[in-house]
């Protein structure tokens, strides 16, 4: 490699380990934004942000996440601005129950 090339393409490779690297400094998690709801969420504390006239979440079990439909215990959040305490080392399911927005996509599964 030239000598003259060392410097940018130092440059380069360590820009490319930062934009690979994330970092995550504390325990809360953001939920639904200009992109949706995601997958691969975890931490202690979730908050869920969405407009309370389209949506809501509600908490329920496995089977109920799967299968989109509430119909065994549950809580619902109306909120818009739902801070949820997660049990560490357990996993809970959120979906949206409004009709046919489970079905499309927004449901989340997280392990706290």
């Amino acid at each position: 490699m030239a000598r003259g090339t060392i410097v940018p393409t130092l440059l380069v490779l360590l820009l490319a380990v930062c934009c690979a690297t994330t970092v995550v400094h504390g325990k809360e998690w953001t939920v639904g934004d200009n992109k949706g709801w995601s997958f691969g969420v975890s931490g202690r504390e979730s908050v869920f942000k969405y407009n309370p006239s389209m949506h809501n979440v509600v908490q329920v079990g496995e089977g109920d996440y799967n299968s989109c439909r509430v119909s065994g215990p549950s809580r619902t959040y109306t909120s818009g601005n739902d801070h949820i305490q997660l049990a560490h080392g357990g996993k809970a399911f959120f979906i949206c129950s409004l009709p046919g927005h489970c079905q499309q996509g927004m449901k989340i599964a997280v392990a706290a």
